[in-house]
């Protein structure tokens, strides 16, 4: 999604309190809104403008439908265009347009079926993507829930989650693999419990260093925790291939604003394999000490085990009593677990969240003498100053390091190397977020740089990437270099870049101040690029922009700025043209695809 003007513009457009809610987006057009007004050559006339109509209508190659499943034989003269790239990049022009969505799902499923395409990222958050590759290679887990795990509506709809459901369908058939991947990283949420995790398993001496540096890493990115507790690392080998019951006594009171809860989760090669908590049974409000319990599957190649307590919200929660079944035998560990908190301090267990006390507490118990309180504590008015993101990433730098450096020591722990720099890529997730709050790093950058790192982990792996026109765009703007034009300096000719288009239609964006609807927009202004694609006639086509003549007057025509749609995750009707930005498309992409006449994106 496109970044918030604030980051490299200084404005306060978005200063509300929608910005935390969907992240740092915006549209690349509010950027381009704000640049100097400057002259553009309008669209010829009379026999240039028929010329260069004529030249697209006839190079075009065009597409029967959007939609996946319909075969490939329109899709052939694609191959041409793609030819041995290693990546292909999908833009769009708005974040909610069905048909756009469909027609990348189409190019997905041509690119995997006919040029032996592995792997398909998309612009979000790079751990909480990843859960949703276990489900589409082993079909572990709920994709629907996976994929509101992502964040944001703008992914959150029925066409996505179709295309999830054929990536199974198609690892299931035989006929190929395609993994599922992400490579954002403007929430260290999941980053951080991923790193905390592993420190705990493979690093136990840096866990009070690491503890610190997370607490700096959330205070600078959010107003605090959302829940605090205590969580463990469960042995592996035991409960490998068995199901596990875990139980446990809870006591709340004055949770108004969230809940109290067990969990318990599952991680193998890919990722999440399950994952289990309460759901609607969590306590709340205030409510005496009762049994709560949930079962889960522990798959037989299961890599990482992690479970505990939380309290989520405001007030106060009590667990006590424990207990952990594997196929309906107790597991019983004295010297790695006190269940029953009895010890003088948390034995197997790590406490974590900013804003909580975790203690043991001898004035309320279920059984013994003491049980487990996780107390809400707000900061006092003026108690706490937060964290400055420049103070923290430096913090982290650090800890990247540290982790690095210490490969071989985790080698010799018997971890695998895909764990290892799993972990090492979460940790600089955490610092990207940090260093793009502090204006040390764009998003952008990061982006490419977490690219990279995916195809470096599969090194003769080819990528489809999903994003944004601003992002896979070639052509930086003010200064600024988008992800796509930091790729192109690594990759080169080794990356084609589709840019995306249309005439009219709708899409689904937010309205500041009413949330997220569906606007509806008349055919494109004249002179503009989405003008001059439609009128080819063509309701869906492909343009290899590589292939325009180097003279005459397409040649002129192309090489000048013409506007073009450009909308974000914001949109206003009250001010069209500020959701049009100047684009020279061969600066930008190497092809387009364009779709006519548009509708909005299906929620889920």
């Amino acid at each position: 999604m496109l970044l918030d003007r604030r980051h490299h513009t200084g404005t306060r457009l978005l200063k509300t309190r929608l910005a935390p809610i969907i992240g740092a987006l915006m549209a690349l057009a509010w950027i381009a809104a704000k640049a100097p007004l400057r002259v553009v050559q309008a669209m010829p006339q009379g026999a240039a403008t028929s010329s260069v109509s004529e030249w697209m209508a006839a190079r075009a190659v065009r597409l029967e439908t959007p939609q996946y499943g319909h075969g490939f034989a329109d899709m052939q003269p694609l191959k041409k265009i793609v030819g041995s790239a290693r990546i292909v990049s999908l833009g769009e022009a708005t974040h909610g347009t069905r048909e756009f969505f469909q027609l990348k799902h189409r190019m997905l499923e041509f690119l995997a079926s006919e040029m032996g395409f592995t792997i398909f990222s998309i612009e979000a958050n790079m751990p909480e993507a990843y859960r949703l590759n276990d489900y589409v290679l082993t079909g572990r887990g709920d994709p629907a829930k996976l994929l509101k795990g992502m964040y944001f509506w703008t992914w959150n709809t029925q066409e996505v989650l179709d295309m999830i459901l054929w990536m199974r369908e198609f690892n299931k058939s035989g006929k190929g693999r395609v993994e599922f991947t992400g490579f954002d990283m403007q929430t260290p949420t999941v980053a951080l419990e991923i790193v905390r995790d592993f420190a705990m398993k493979a690093d136990p001496e840096y866990a009070a260093a690491l503890r610190q540096a997370s607490a700096q890493a959330r205070d600078a990115t959010s107003k605090g925790s959302a829940f605090g507790g205590a969580t463990a690392s469960f042995p592996v080998k035991p409960a490998a291939g068995k199901r596990a019951r875990f139980s446990g006594y809870i006591k709340t009171e004055r949770v108004t604003n969230g809940y109290a809860g067990l969990w318990w989760r599952v991680d193998g090669a890919s990722g999440v394999l399950a994952f289990a908590n309460l759901e609607n049974r969590a306590p709340v409000g205030a409510t005496d000490w009762k049994r709560y319990e949930l079962e889960i599957p522990i798959a037989a190649d299961a890599r990482n085990i992690n479970f505990g307590a939380l309290l989520s919200g405001d007030g106060t929660a009590w667990f006590d009593s424990l207990a952990v079944e594997l196929d309906g035998v107790p597991y019983k560990d004295a010297s790695a677990f006190d269940f029953d908190f009895e010890s003088p301090s948390l034995k197997g267990f790590f406490s974590y969240g900013d804003g909580y006390r975790v203690r043991l507490d001898s004035d309320v118990v279920q059984g013994g003498k003491q049980s487990l309180q996780v107390k809400h504590v707000p900061a006092l008015q003026g108690e706490s100053k937060p964290v400055d993101a420049g103070v923290a990433a430096s913090t982290w730098k650090e800890g990247v390091r540290h982790f690095e450096t210490s490969r071989e020591a985790y080698r010799k722990k018997d971890l695998t190397a895909q764990e290892i720099e799993w972990a090492i890529q979460n940790a600089r997730v955490v610092l990207q977020c940090l260093q793009m709050k502090a204006n040390e790093v764009s998003r952008d950058r990061s982006m490419a740089d977490n690219v990279k790192w995916i195809l470096d982990q599969s090194p003769s792996a080819k990528i489809v990437l999903w994003a944004h026109n601003g992002h896979v765009s070639t052509a930086g703007y003010r200064g600024y270099e988008p992800m796509g034009a930091s790729l192109r300096k690594i990759y080169g000719e080794q990356m084609v870049v589709f840019g995306f288009a249309f005439n009219q239609g709708s899409f689904q964006a937010i309205r500041q101040g009413k949330g997220l609807m569906d606007f509806t927009v008349p055919p494109a202004p004249p002179g503009s690029l989405d003008a001059m694609l439609a009128a080819t006639g063509i309701p869906v086509l492909a343009l290899d922009l590589r292939q325009a003549p180097g003279s005459g007057p397409v040649a002129a025509w192309l090489s000048e700025p013409h506007k073009a749609r450009s909308i974000g995750a914001i949109y206003s009707e009250d001010s069209p043209s500020g959701y049009m930005s100047d684009l020279t498309a061969p600066k930008s992409f190497d092809a387009l695809l364009f779709v006519e006449k548009t509708t909005a994106a299906r929620k889920n």
